[in-house]
Parts: structure tokens; sequence; C-alpha cells
């Protein structure tokens, strides 16, 4: 997939120095921001340094990058993951010796850092501190990155509202940075691209002053270069008290005869899905990485009553009958979904699906469903408050079932008297 980048950045209205950095490198298919601390001693080396290695560390494994091209898979996608996860620490190490040397035994320097290599159609995000990553598809716009602050934790935990966070004092003090220890946890996440897609990159001297409807409006004007360059000049308007730095990247449109947008068809099928109705659109993103697509034929059986399940469905397209005894219990149309119990324990098939007509599914493992949990407390009380309320609405049918069974057998004893 092609794409085309532009980055602007400015050292805003109240600093000397300007801290930010970024890269771009369009043949690797890599774009990163770093936004250095200035609380800490030389910024500037640190945003500067952690962009660097990152470049180097990239290039060096391009077989990796070549190898996902040409057969991507769970086990190829992993090996990006953890190549982008090693640069970052890579980097965090680099910048941590840096302030030794630089200002001796327990000075600090530390960087945010931000990045995405495009390979193919997928994106592979990386992410650690407060800058951020905005995907502007179709006419909205979302964020798929979260700050590694302590007002976003609080605003996470409940602690703040978001008009809260805004008037708070401690609201640039980041949980997480390149550099401050010699390693660092690293969020990374991977998504499919759709033409049309516009990314921004971007440090918090930005975001500060553009809300996100102002960001999504002005992701849509015609020029990149104008675009990042027009960002940056209204954040400096508006009083630029930081650096100020923005990177877009877009992926071009196709002809409507050639417009294929899978990624986006998923995403609107999960987010209409009852299951997930709770999630972000960076949550259904993480639901979108673990589920695979599955195009069955008119009379194909997904499975049979008394099979082991493992898996769920989400429907895409088409039509699926669920039957016992030659019994159509139910008809699954787009955004339904079944076979989710399995994610409870290791039952037997109740029923049979079989497919009416040519049908797309998107289907997650119960494996790789409980491995998310495991990583992301917030959606695995989403997901799980989901699944008790169908599992409750279950139970309910079946006790008012038995009650009118009861009720109809008493009917005939006295009948019979």
């Amino acid at each position: 997939m092609q794409f085309v980048s532009w980055g602007a950045t400015d050292v805003g209205q109240k600093r000397s120095v300007n801290e930010d950095a970024f890269l771009l490198e369009r043949d690797v298919g890599l774009v990163a921001v770093a936004d250095g601390m200035g609380g800490l001693h030389r910024g500037d080396v640190a945003s500067q340094l952690a962009v660097n290695v990152l470049k180097e560390v990239v290039s060096a494994n391009r077989s990796t990058i070549e190898l996902y091209r040409r057969t991507p898979s769970d086990g190829t996608r992993g090996a990006v993951r953890a190549m982008l996860e090693d640069a970052f620490n890579r980097a965090c190490e680099e910048v941590h010796h840096a302030a030794v040397a630089i200002t001796g035994e327990g000075g600090r320097m530390g960087t945010t850092l931000d990045a995405f290599l495009i390979i193919g159609h997928t994106a592979f995000i990386a992410h650690v501190g407060d800058g951020r990553i905005y995907l502007q598809r179709g006419r909205e716009v979302h964020q798929i990155t979260e700050d590694h602050s302590l007002v976003a934790e609080k605003v996470r935990d409940g602690l703040l509202t978001p008009e809260e966070a805004k008037r708070v004092k401690f609201k640039n003090v980041i949980t997480r940075a390149l550099g401050v220890f010699p390693s660092v946890m690293v969020d990374t996440l991977h998504f499919e691209l759709d033409p049309g897609d516009r990314l921004l990159m971007c440090s918090d001297g930005l975001y500060r002053y553009l809300g996100l409807r102002e960001i999504g409006f002005t992701l849509m004007g015609e020029g990149l270069s104008e675009t990042a360059t027009e960002m940056v000049r209204i954040a400096n308007e508006r009083g630029g008290r930081d650096n100020i730095t923005a990177v877009i990247l877009a992926v071009p449109e196709v002809d409507d005869a050639e417009r294929s947008v899978p990624a986006t068809e998923q995403m609107d099928i999960l987010r209409k899905c009852d299951l997930f109705q709770y999630c972000t659109y960076r949550e259904l993103m993480q639901i979108c990485e673990i589920s695979n697509l599955r195009e069955v034929n008119k009379g194909a059986v997904l499975f049979r009553e008394g099979d082991l399940g493992r898996e769920c469905f989400v429907v895409v397209t088409g039509r699926i009958s669920i039957e016992k005894s030659a019994t159509v219990l139910a008809t699954m149309k787009p955004s339904d979904y079944f076979g989710e119990m399995s994610f409870l324990d290791h039952p037997e098939r109740s029923a049979t699906a079989r497919a009416d007509e040519v049908s797309r599914l998107l289907v997650i493992g119960k494996d790789a469903f409980l491995q998310l949990m495991k990583q992301d407390a917030d959606l695995a009380v989403k997901l799980t408050w989901q699944l008790l309320r169908k599992l409750s609405r279950i139970v309910r049918r079946a006790n008012a079932q038995v009650v009118a069974d009861s009720i109809s057998v008493d009917d005939l004893s006295l009948a019979e008297d």
C-alpha cells in the first residue's frame, strides 16, 4: 500500500530550544515523533537520540519486515511487534546511558516516543509517553493511543472527569518515558489500513490547543504539508507554550471500482455488535487484531451439536441458522454473534450452525480472547459484563420456560382429574 507523509515542527512561543524531533523514513515505511522532557536535562538530545536509535534498529531488521510482507501471519506479525519493542528499549537504554555521560551519575534525560511502521496494508504502532496518534477514517477521527500521564490514569480510574483534567496543575506529569530508567514498557498495536485513511502523530504541544473535532476537520484538508503547517500555526497562535510537532501520513484514495474496505467494514460490524457496545475504537481495534475473517459457502456447517467449542463468531455478511433436531432455533444476521459461551468453559456445542447463504464471519479464538483479557483489564471488565448479561438473560428465559411447562403439566393433571 502506497502512502505519503509530511512533518512540521516549531519551537513555540515560550521555549528557547526545540526539544521535539521527528523522523520520516519513507523507504522503510517508518514515521516517528519524540518529545524531550523539558523538566529534565537536555531533552533535545534525548529526543533526537531516541529517533536515531529507532531508525537504526528498524533498518537493521529489514529481513523481519520483508518476512511479514511476504508471509503475513500471527508469527511474523508478532516478530514485527517484538522488533519495535526492542527498538524502543534500545533507545531507552541509550538515552539513559547518555544522561549519565552528559550530566554525571544520577543525572536524568527523558523523552516520549511514538512510531508507526507501515508494512503492506498493516500499520504497526508503538507508543510511550503522552504524545498521541489519531486515525481519521471517513468522517470520523479517533485517538488510538492512551496517554501515559498521571492525569490520564486518574481519568481512566474515574477519579477525574475530562473537564476537571483540563484544569489540574499536574497535567504534565507523565508516567512512562524513555531514558528515565534503563527499560520501559511499550504499548503496541497493529491494524489494517484502508484507502483514504489519515494518521496524525503529534506532541502534546499541539493537541492541547486543538480538540478532537478540530483535528478531524483539519485532517480532511487537501495538502499534507499545508495541513501539518496549519496545525502548528493554530497551536502557536493559541499560546504555543510548548514545542509543537505534527506528522501526517495519508493512504491515497482509490477508484470506487477498486475500493476494498474490509477494515472499515469489520470495525463497523463490531461497533454494532451487542457484545462490544461499550468498547472504545482503540479497544475494537484490539478485537480486530485477534479476529480472523472467514468466508463460508451456502450450506456449510460451522459446527455441529456435540462438537467442542473454542471459537466465537460475529456475522459480517450473510445469514447463519442455529439448528437443533432439525428445528431452527435462531437466525443470525450481520452484527449478531454466537458461540461466545466457549469463552467461559469447554462446552459441547448445544446446536448446529449452518450457513443459509454465502457468508463472511469474524472468528475469535478462545486462547487469543483470554490473552487479550489478561493484557487489558478495562476491556476484560467490559466484555465479561456483557457475557454475564447475556448469560443472565438465557437463565431467565430458561426459568420462564420451566415455569410455563410446569403450569401446563399442572393444568393437564387437573383436567385429567
